[in-house]
């Protein structure tokens, strides 16, 4: 704060910006951040009659998913959503259709289900004056219903809704009101959301509405969604998807700081979507804007997965690029994605998730992420460091060598295929046989971002330090180096090696 003159009261003036570069830098981000996880049958790129007839389908889809909750929020100078730049890039011959399928921001409520009949879309308190409905909503069967409520100003002023007495949006202690998510908590025009679903009975239920002005004027909106509007918009998604040659189906999990999640399983009735859309056509290219891992009871019936993360303010234009061939996937997974629920690290441990007592542990010593499955023997979806390409790359030639108390690891890798791309080269080293401690089957020690032109080889060297090579000893308190002979193994992720070898090390020059 001192160096930006905060201190004294006073502040310099804020630097010039160049919002054109900023958006470059984003773009060459987001596009080098993708990561095609899985390309059967030339699904991607998109070419010839996959270009002319496309279907788009979920909400991510149309609306620009640009980044996560809390300090992850950011306000982009603009930011294009994936249907305007696929029907951009696609050009004016071709059909790009859009299909919703999975609806976040809810639809209207019948007036005819409300007693007395009332509107509750668009509904404006003027400042300082107060509206109120206390009536009774009417519900044809039993189903859960999620309520959505959108709303201006701020979160202490939204309308108090009361259904059967019960309270459906409190208001969170703390910071729960303010660390809220990127995507799913604003609606397309700006205003607030909040959600809750309940299990509603055949029949009337009181409904009770309370809005303030304040200050400001009040605009809100209430809505719902049931089983029948989703099963509406599942079917219209079916439609899209057989009419065109090829879908590019956007799934999203939004998440933010101070909320855990609970699973690992997208969110909503994404899943069933997934499966329905590609069930009609299995030419689809399921994109992940989700914020880590993610299981995929659907993934063998999908032609293509792209994960994007949250990709920012140009993730439209890197995933149409990626989409399309412009750009050359070479993003690589820096998580291990597991096939579901029961197989991670945290998974049937309750003292470590989600807790015993107000009190977690995390016990899992250095078995953090790969090195935990590599040890327990269990099959991820994903391995780290995993991550396909449009070009093939061979790697040749290893030569280890020692340098001090680390060593080098010296190859070659060489685009076998017929464009330009980059590859990810990794190194993962061994256990030392001369430690008693406990360590990894194999850990990372270093990798190289390798550009080669079609044809192209290039020598890459890696080197390995000696503190990457030892271990920590809890009773000592110090490094010990991991000195004897050492497994080498270099490859495209941990679970792909390519060349391995063996080396001695020593300790000391």
């Amino acid at each position: 704060m001192d160096r930006f003159g905060l201190l004294d009261g006073g502040a310099p003036p804020r630097p010039g910006r160049d919002p054109g570069a900023g958006a470059r830098t984003a773009l060459k981000v987001a596009t080098a951040g993708g990561i095609l996880l899985r390309n059967e049958h030339g699904t991607l790129p998109l070419t010839g009659p996959a270009v002319r007839s496309i279907a788009v389908v979920g909400p991510a889809g149309s609306i620009p998913f640009v980044s996560g909750g809390g300090s992850a929020h950011v306000v982009p100078d603009h930011a294009a959503s994936p249907l305007e730049a696929m029907r951009e890039r696609a050009g004016k011959g071709a059909r790009v259709a859009y299909a919703l399928g999975e609806d976040v921001f809810g639809k209207e409520l019948p007036a005819a289900a409300l007693s007395p009949a009332t509107g509750l879309e668009e509904r404006k308190v003027a400042a300082g004056k107060s509206w109120s409905f206390d009536g009774t909503l009417t519900v044809a069967e039993a189903d859960e219903w999620t309520f959505v409520l959108h709303f201006n100003g701020p979160p202490a002023g939204r309308p108090k809704v009361l259904l059967d007495g019960a309270e459906l949006f409190p208001f969170r202690p703390g910071l729960g009101e303010y660390f809220t998510g990127g995507f799913l908590s604003a609606a397309p025009d700006g205003l607030a959301v909040r959600r809750a679903a309940v299990a509603l009975t055949a029949g009337k239920h009181r409904l009770k509405v309370t809005a303030k002005g304040g200050g400001e004027a009040l605009t809100f909106r209430l809505r719902r969604t049931t089983s029948a509007t989703r099963a509406a918009d599942v079917a219209q998604a079916v439609r899209a998807a057989r009419a065109a040659h090829s879908v590019v189906l956007f799934a999203h999990e939004d998440a933010t700081e101070g909320r855990d999640r609970t699973t690992i399983a997208l969110p909503g009735h994404q899943n069933a979507l997934i499966t329905a859309v590609t069930k009609a056509n299995p030419r689809t290219t399921v994109v992940l804007n989700t914020s880590s891992c993610t299981s995929m009871p659907w993934l063998d019936h999908t032609g293509a997965v792209l994960q994007m993360y949250y990709p920012g303010q140009e993730g439209a234009t890197a995933t149409t690029a990626l989409l399309f061939g412009d750009a050359n996937p070479s993003g690589r997974l820096t998580q291990t994605f597991p096939v579901s629920d029961d197989h991670h690290p945290m998974a049937e441990d309750p003292r470590r998730y989600p807790g015993v007592n107000g009190r977690e542990e995390y016990s899992e010593g250095i078995r953090v992420g790969y090195r935990w499955y590599d040890a327990e023997g269990v099959r991820p979806l994903f391995p780290f460091g995993h991550g396909l390409s449009y070009t093939t790359f061979a790697y040749t030639g290893l030569r280890l060598r020692r340098r001090g108390s680390g060593l080098e690891a010296v190859f070659t890798v060489r685009n076998t295929g017929r464009r330009a791309g980059a590859e990810v080269a990794q190194v993962y080293v061994g256990p030392s046989p001369e430690l008693p401690l406990d360590q990894a089957e194999r850990a990372l020690a270093g990798f190289r971002r390798v550009h080669l032109r079609p044809g192209e080889a290039r020598q890459v060297t890696v080197r390995v330090s000696a503190r990457t090579l030892s271990s920590w000893d809890t009773e000592r308190h110090g490094w010990m180096p991991g000195t004897g002979r050492r497994t080498v193994e270099v490859g495209s992720s941990s679970r792909d090696p390519r060349l391995r070898g063996q080396i001695e090390v020593r300790h000391g020059a």
